[in-house]
C-alpha cells in the first residue's frame, strides 16, 4: 500500500495523456485540463515528499505556478496562454529533473523505481508538448500539419512530443522553424539518452544487489 501514491501518480500522467487531445472540445475543457495537472502535481509532491530539502520549495512552487494558471484561465488571452505554457513547461521539467535526480541517486531497485522511471518518461513527453505549445503560440507557424482538419495547439503538440521522443516521426506534423528543430532535434536525443542510462542504472543496480547475495 505504500507505493499506491507511485501507482497513482505514474496512472495521472497516462490520464493527461490520453484525455488532453479532447479537452479543447467540450466546455470547460480548459478547466479540467488544469485541475488534472493540479493532481498530478500534488501527487509528485507526494512521490518527492521523501526529500525534506526539496519538499517545501517545491511546494511553494507548484502551488504558485498552478494558482497563477488558473489566475490565467480567468483572464484569457493571446498572452494568458503563452504564459500558461511557459509556466508548465518549467514545472513539468522540474518535477523530471527532480525524479531522474533523486532516482539515479538510489542505490535500491524496487517496483518504485520503475514507476518513477516511467513517470519521468512520460514527463519529458508532456514537458515538451507544452514548450512546443509555447513556440507555436510565439511563433506561429513553426510547425506545419500535413493533414487537413482541426487543430488543437496543446493536444497535437503533445502527440507530436510522444512521436518525437519515441522517434517514430508518422510525418503528420513537421517542425518547420529552426528554433522547433532545435528543440525537436533536443528531445529526440533526450529520449535515446535517457532509455539507455535508465535501463544500464537499473540494470546495474539489480546486479549489484545479486552480488551482494
Amino acid at each position: 500500500m505504500k507505493f499506491i501514491k507511485y501507482y497513482f501518480f505514474l496512472v495521472s500522467l497516462v490520464l493527461i495523456i490520453l484525455m488532453d487531445p479532447f479537452m479543447e472540445e467540450i466546455a470547460y475543457g480548459g478547466l479540467i485540463s488544469l485541475i488534472m495537472l493540479s493532481i498530478a502535481a500534488s501527487l509528485c509532491i507526494l512521490v518527492l515528499s521523501f526529500q525534506k530539502q526539496v519538499f517545501w520549495t517545491l511546494v511553494v512552487v507548484s502551488f504558485l505556478i498552478i494558482l497563477f494558471n488558473f489566475f490565467l484561465l480567468l483572464h484569457p488571452s493571446e498572452k494568458s496562454s503563452i504564459l500558461q505554457y511557459a509556466s508548465l513547461t518549467i514545472l513539468i521539467f522540474l518535477y523530471a529533473f527532480l525524479l531522474f535526480y533523486f532516482l539515479m541517486t538510489s542505490g535500491t531497485l524496487s517496483i518504485r523505481d520503475v514507476s518513477n522511471a516511467i513517470s519521468i518518461y512520460l514527463l519529458i513527453g508532456i514537458g515538451f508538448g507544452f514548450l512546443y505549445s509555447f513556440i507555436e503560440k510565439v511563433l506561429p507557424g513553426s510547425f506545419v500539419y500535413q493533414a487537413q482538419g482541426t487543430k488543437d495547439i496543446s493536444g497535437d503538440m503533445i502527440y507530436f512530443s510522444f512521436i518525437t521522443l519515441t522517434t517514430a516521426g508518422f510525418g503528420d506534423i513537421l517542425a518547420v522553424h529552426k528554433l522547433a528543430k532545435v528543440v525537436v532535434m533536443m528531445e529526440v536525443v533526450t529520449g535515446v539518452l535517457y532509455i539507455a542510462i535508465m535501463i544500464g542504472r537499473l540494470v546495474g543496480i539489480g546486479s549489484g544487489k545479486k552480488q551482494k547475495q
